[in-house]
Parts: structure tokens; C-alpha cells; sequence
């Protein structure tokens, strides 16, 4: 199941919460009283973790990605799309 932040206005706390997709509420009670708004995550891709990490890492991301040649070309989209490598 996926993980989901929610921001609190009031307070500006983020909380994480576990949800079933099919389950997930856009607002959730803050610890400070007040509701709290469901915000985008960072998203996150996979790599398998070996030297040809590179061609398997592209085929999680979208068909814009396919020119990416190199390590830094990777770690600059993934930067500049809000995502984050594990893996």
C-alpha cells in the first residue's frame, strides 16, 4: 500500500499515512486538532540494482526519458521531475 503526506495548515506539520488507493481521504485529523490536506509526494523509480542499472532504470520512466545516455543525465531528470532513485 501506498504512502500519502498530508500538510496541515495550521501548523505546517506533514504526516504520512498508509492507505489503500481505493481508500485514501483527501483530509486526515493533524495531531494539532486541525485537518490536514493530502499533498503530492515525491515519486520514486526503481533500478535493479546492478551494472546495467542504467537501461532498466529508463524503462520506469516515462517515453520523454529515452535519450538519457548517461548517469548524470539520469540523476538530472529525476531532479528536475521531483523524483527520487532507490535501488
Amino acid at each position: 500500500m501506498p504512502v500519502y503526506e498530508f500538510k496541515c495548515k495550521q501548523c505546517q506539520r506533514i504526516t504520512e499515512r498508509i492507505f489503500r488507493i481505493s481508500e485514501c481521504p483527501g483530509r486526515i485529523k493533524c495531531a494539532c486538532g486541525k485537518m490536514a490536506k493530502k499533498v503530492l509526494s515525491r515519486g520514486v523509480v526503481f533500478t535493479d540494482n546492478n551494472v546495467k542499472w542504467l537501461e532498466s532504470a529508463k524503462m520506469n520512466l516515462p517515453n520523454d526519458a529515452r535519450y538519457i545516455k548517461t548517469r548524470k543525465e539520469h540523476w538530472k531528470y529525476l531532479k528536475d521531475h521531483n523524483l527520487e532513485c532507490i535501488g
